[in-house]
């Protein structure tokens, strides 16, 4: 009973107190309209026709036209001195703008069924890392390798290529796509 008591109260004492503000805001509005000057009323409508006001218009539009002389062609600055006529020049950025958009996803191959596909190399066929490199030098590689020779072998290792069916239709391809580009 105490609470509801109590609940009771600071209701009653809220309502007061909203009443009070609602009062105030009231007795300030009529104070307000008392205090403030009537407004005047809206001119009339214009006696003068259509005609004469648009004749009206374009009698000032004629005389505002005109251009108005100036002392000095050239702008001045505020001081009075003439501006200078150079130019800066246009800033150039090293900034790439326009990036190709490019996935970073990767492709899965593309294999020809027709390909043989190569066997995985066996340890044993390796060079060991113990073993010494032979002593070649620079000179001693030139001299087993001729050009004619090397010549020879690309172009073995071509023709072997060409005889896989899947190979010759990579080069074709290669060709076509190439092309246009070397022509």
């Amino acid at each position: 009973m105490d609470k509801i008591q109590t609940l009771l109260i600071i209701l009653l004492g809220l309502g007061v107190f909203v009443w009070r503000m609602v009062q105030k805001a009231r007795e300030m509005a009529a104070s307000e309209s008392r205090e403030r000057p009537a407004l005047p009323k809206a001119p009339g409508l214009p006696t003068t026709s259509f005609q004469d006001l648009l004749e009206q218009m374009k009698s000032q539009n004629k005389a505002g036209n005109q251009p108005q002389p100036t002392a000095a062609s050239r702008p001045t600055t505020p001081a009075g001195r003439p501006l200078p006529r150079e130019q800066a020049p246009v800033p150039r950025s090293l900034e790439r703008t326009q990036v190709e958009p490019r996935s970073l996803e990767t492709i899965p191959p593309v294999r020809s069924m027709e390909a043989p596909i190569r066997l995985p190399r066996m340890a044993a066929s390796l060079p060991r890392t113990t073993a010494l490199p032979a002593r070649e030098d620079y000179w001693t590689r030139q001299a087993a390798h001729s050009p004619d020779e090397a010549r020879q072998n690309a172009r073995r290792r071509v023709q072997a290529m060409l005889r896989n069916p899947a190979d010759l239709r990579a080069a074709f391809v290669l060709s076509e796509i190439l092309k246009p580009k070397y022509e």
